[in-house]
């Protein structure tokens, strides 16, 4: 846990209350600093930065030569020229490395920030997020920053992300925690899933390309902005080839999640496809996103423990090229 919530309670609480407030220990920030900022993440990553600014937000990858996903992040520009990625906390160091190749070229700097950053969720977020912050985005990738924190409309329904300073979060917290209840790292992954907003972890790093996570319909995909590493491929797959395995929802009757990239396969056990994120619905119940091959999509199961899954909505439609 980041030593920002060493002092505070992140004790999983109930009260009757419709808002949640999550402690995401889990994501680490990496930040971009600098009159370049702006010019060299536009050529390292999938997104359009030329679209993140002070008031508006952007998910991206960062890839490989095979224009396969490194890292994906959440772009925030909090403060001028200060870009902060936030992403799975043990991938910071992977994308610090990684960047630090080409950034030797640029006028910014990259730095790890002992930023603290938590989720806001449920039918109560966005008054609460007013009443204590004075304002709070309502668009998908809308930002509102004051000096206090930086605060992020995430899709789904009723899900923001705040950035704050440690300084800022020992008073912040309290004030969260007294009107909201404080949630778990599964409510949280379970908000994402039911976004179909997959999230590149440690265990499933270089696996997926951004379209398999569907980052086209989250806004973490751009065709037109120019060079950047994997480019060639990806766009290449956009605008000449078909999307043949693309992120699904699904459902398993299980008390136990799967393991990350575990395998899913048909009732031929021939593999369609491989778990991305998972989270408890309740004790009996397993969501997931998984990547799964289009048109092969009936009768799959865990290759492991032989559960069978059940298709659900996303809340956006892939589209295809035929």
């Amino acid at each position: 846990m980041s030593s920002v919530w060493e002092s505070l309670s992140t004790t999983v609480t109930s009260a009757p209350t419709n808002t949640i407030v999550i402690p995401l220990a889990n994501e680490g920030v990496l930040t971009v600093q600098g009159a370049d900022a702006l010019k060299f993440l536009q050529g390292q990553s999938s997104s359009d930065f030329a679209q993140v600014n002070d008031t508006s937000s952007r998910l991206g990858c960062l890839c490989n030569l095979k224009g396969r996903a490194i890292v994906s992040f959440r772009a925030v520009n909090w403060q001028e020229n200060s870009f902060h990625l936030v992403m799975d906390a043990p991938l910071v160091t992977t994308a610090k490395t990684l960047l630090q190749k080409y950034i030797v070229f640029s006028k910014a700097q990259l730095s790890t920030l002992d930023l603290a950053v938590f989720g806001v969720m449920g039918e109560g977020a966005t008054t609460l997020i007013t009443q204590l912050l004075g304002n709070c985005p309502t668009a998908i990738d809308e930002v509102m920053s004051n000096a206090q924190a930086s605060v992020v409309r995430l899709h789904g329904e009723s899900r923001f992300l705040v950035l704050a300073k440690p300084e800022t979060l020992a008073t912040l917290w309290p004030l969260f925690t007294q009107q909201a209840v404080i949630g778990d790292l599964n409510t949280w992954r379970l908000g994402q899933i039911t976004a179909g907003e997959a999230q590149v972890l440690a265990s499933t790093s270089e696996l997926f390309q951004p379209q398999e996570l569907n980052f086209q319909n989250l806004n973490g995909v751009s065709y037109n902005k120019g060079c950047y590493t994997g480019q060639e491929v990806i766009a290449r797959l956009y605008f000449r080839g078909k999307l043949k395995q693309f992120i699904h929802r699904f459902q398993a009757t299980s008390a136990e999640l799967p393991a990350l990239n575990a395998a899913i396969v048909d009732d031929t056990d021939h593999t369609q496809g491989h778990v991305v994120l998972a989270a408890k619905r309740d004790d009996n119940t397993v969501e997931m996103l998984a990547i799964a091959r289009r048109g092969h999509l009936d009768n799959l199961h865990l290759a492991e423990t032989q559960q069978a899954l059940t298709l659900l909505d996303l809340p956006y439609v892939v589209e295809v090229k035929e």
